[in-house]
């Protein structure tokens, strides 16, 4: 639900903390808050998956629910009178601190506690289900993961029209009441406290430690595996969060933002001559000027009008008949908001059956052969959204497909992940193939923002849909690593001895 109500409401949140820069710099900015929350993904991942096999699951999954929830809730009050008197003091003693400072801050200290559930979530559901209930169990762990994302599409309609986007992350905080009862409640895997018992027993042993990053990377088999599983996760987390989870700013994007008033507007501009554009262009108010610019510069059309003449040169043949296009499709702000929330409901619906479809698959052809169905279906899914996506009715086929090719990988990492390493290095092994992952899937989010910038123009689509699906290409990465992954169907979780 968390990482939902910040993808859903992205795009709002740089309008409103960035109001007077274009639509291609408020897409590198977004970029830059999602990078740096994956970057907080990564290193609380690491951490906390460490601490997994050293402190205890149940322990270790409480206190990252309670830190991701705290956070989500301080990133909502980027635009309050606090942060604001935080902005004046530090620029006081010379520091420029906006909104927008506070907003990515709040975002990085929330992604180390959600990158710290996943790792210790999973080995603790691994290690105390049996043998033949493991992998439905941890598919549907993960599969549920979209019931979450669900309702965070879901208030994403309800809560911005009444409270703005701020008032989605407020919500975003009551999860620390599940954290305060896994804390209380919650008991450790017995399989750990056995493994753990044993280890303490004989503290001489040096060559078994729990959480040891030096053995998980000095046996050749946990690195082996370690590398194929920091593949698998890079290709898909990077599709994901590299343009899967940008389809709701792609809505926005397409869909022209428009009142009735626009419309009648635009209906004279283009029925007018050129002469009585120029004219209709200047009667305009600063607001509605400003508007319109902004709207023509982001034309999907070859060439395009340059920014410093849009207000003051006619409509190209070009311009006029692509605008009698989109008068139709135009939406107020409160209609598109619900259309967006909407198409998220549609993807998460379609993602619930994506990661629990990897389970029935794995168990019958096996692991590799289900990931490189999902590695192929991924990259395709985000090359037909991105690329054909021009009603608002194709939401109704083309998101639950989005949904569920970019969320297949996600149930194989819940199911495949856990098996690959041994009880003392699993919620380490784990944390290291998502996060480390993801360090690397950093860097390709922000690529999006640059090439949006640089491709921008370039062709008749926005560079950003160009750009979402040059960032896909990375499910080659999987794809390549399938060569050397252990086939584990129908085997036990690994153990030394």
């Amino acid at each position: 639900m968390d990482q939902q109500l910040f993808t859903a409401s992205r795009a709002d949140a740089m309008k409103e903390l960035l109001p007077t820069v274009g639509e291609a710099a408020r897409y590198s900015a977004g970029s830059w808050v999602t990078t740096i929350f994956i970057i907080g993904w990564a290193i609380g991942g690491l951490i906390f998956g460490v601490l997994g096999d050293r402190w205890g699951r149940a322990k270790t999954m409480a206190v990252t629910i309670i830190l991701y929830a705290a956070f989500t809730g301080l990133s909502g009050l980027a635009t309050s009178e606090f942060s604001l008197a935080l902005g004046r003091c530090l620029a006081d003693v010379g520091i420029t601190f906006t909104p927008y400072h506070f907003f990515a801050i709040g975002r990085f200290l929330t992604g180390l506690g959600v990158g710290g559930e996943f790792a210790v979530g999973a080995a603790l559901v691994a290690e105390v289900m049996p043998e033949n209930a493991r992998a439905g169990a941890l598919g549907m762990m993960q599969a549920l993961s979209a019931v979450g994302n669900l309702f965070g599409a879901w208030l994403l309609g309800v809560i911005v029209p009444m409270w703005g986007w701020q008032g989605l992350y407020f919500v975003g905080t009551f999860p620390a009441l599940i954290g305060v009862m896994v804390m209380f409640k919650m008991h450790e895997p017995e399989k750990w406290v056995k493994a753990r018992a044993a280890a303490l027993a004989n503290p001489g042993d040096k060559t078994k430690q729990f959480g040891s990053v030096k053995d998980l990377f000095g046996h050749p088999i946990w690195r082996r595996n370690a590398l194929v599983g920091i593949a698998l996760a890079v290709a898909g987390v990077l599709g994901l969060w590299g343009a899967g989870f940008w389809s709701s700013d792609l809505i926005k994007s397409i869909i022209p933002t428009m009142t009735q008033e626009d419309k009648i507007r635009y209906e004279q501009l283009v029925s007018a001559s050129p002469e009585e554009q120029i004219s209709l262009i200047q009667r305009m108010d600063e607001d509605k000027q400003m508007q319109f610019k902004h709207f023509r510069i982001n034309l999907e059309i070859k060439p395009r009008i340059e920014e410093s003449k849009a207000l003051t040169e006619p409509l190209m043949a070009s311009e006029v008949e692509i605008i009698k296009q989109l008068i139709p499709r135009g939406m107020d702000e409160s209609s598109k908001t619900r259309l967006r929330s909407k198409a998220l409901m549609l993807q998460q619906t379609g993602a619930f059956f994506g990661m629990y479809f990897f389970v029935i698959a794995a168990n019958r052809i096996g692991r590799r052969a289900t990931f490189l169905g999902a590695m192929i279906m991924g990259w395709i899914a985000v090359g037909l959204v991105f690329l054909t996506f021009k009603e608002a009715y194709q939401i109704w086929y083309l998101w639950p497909f989005l949904g569920f090719a970019t969320q297949v990988p996600f149930g194989g990492y819940a199911v495949y992940l856990p098996e690959l390493f041994p009880t003392r290095l699993r919620s380490t092994g784990i944390s290291f193939c998502y996060n480390v992952g993801r360090f690397i899937t950093a860097a390709g989010v922000l690529m999006l923002g640059s090439l949006a910038v640089a491709l921008d123009g370039k062709t008749a689509f926005a560079g950003f849909r160009i750009a979402a699906v040059l960032i896909a290409s990375s499910y080659i990465i999987g794809i390549v690593a399938l060569i050397w992954a252990p086939e584990t169907v129908n085997k036990p979780l690994p153990e030394e001895d």
